[in-house]
């Protein structure tokens, strides 16, 4: 047998070596940012699941016409009409909120159609002459809504009784300095109207307003 045998060449090969430029690359860490503002101090009428209600109201005890003065009685805030206070800001020295007649001293009691009306802030003859509604917020309950160290009803003060005189609003409650970061509400204040002898019957209205402001 044969072998038949085939010449091989070997070649050297050489690697040439190619100078790669450095890379600058990113640091592995990143730094994430994040604002929290403070917010702005505010009031208004929620219902049980902090949703504003459209349109807060308090309807006032009935009664018959009568030729002598009456006085007629109803609750300012409700389990579903709650009147809040939110303070989001760490820095303000308190708060007040108070109630006012939204037409102020010149307001009345109004019935349909405008021809007929009586007073909320006369206290001519005991307020029966004219008529005079009386706020009184210390029967009320405070209650906070919110977890902070200091968000407890023990940081807000209920206003006093009070009859309602001029365009003079009545303070509802007050935060001190340390109800900072606070959320709640007040329930359960009564409204007391003296309403003059021998007023028309009908339907009366009176608009009020409530306002928070920094002490």
């Amino acid at each position: 047998m044969r072998i038949k045998l085939r010449n091989f060449t070997i070649v050297s090969v050489a690697l040439l070596g190619f100078l790669v430029p450095a890379v600058a690359l990113a640091a592995p860490n990143s730094n994430l940012t994040q604002t929290i503002t403070a917010g702005v101090l505010s009031t208004d009428v929620l219902d049980g699941t902090r949703t504003p209600v459209a349109s807060p109201s308090v309807a006032m005890a009935a009664t018959n016409f009568s030729f002598s003065c009456q006085t007629v009685t109803g609750t300012l805030g409700s389990s579903t009409q709650r009147l809040y206070v939110t303070d989001p800001s760490s820095t303000l020295n308190g708060w007040t909120l108070a109630l006012a007649a939204t037409g102020g001293a010149t307001a009345k009691w109004q019935n349909t159609g405008a021809t007929s009306s009586y007073a909320f802030n006369d206290a001519t003859g005991s307020g029966c002459t004219n008529g005079q509604l009386t706020v009184n917020p210390s029967v009320g309950v405070v209650t906070a809504d919110c977890t902070s160290t200091n968000c407890t009803g023990a940081t807000i003060t209920k206003g006093a009784s009070t009859a309602m005189l001029s365009s003079t609003p009545v303070t509802l409650m007050t935060g001190t300095a340390s109800a900072n970061v606070w959320r709640g509400y007040l329930t359960g204040a009564t409204l007391s109207q003296q309403i003059p002898a021998e007023q028309p019957a009908d339907s009366y209205t009176l608009g009020m307003t409530l306002t928070v402001t920094a002490n």
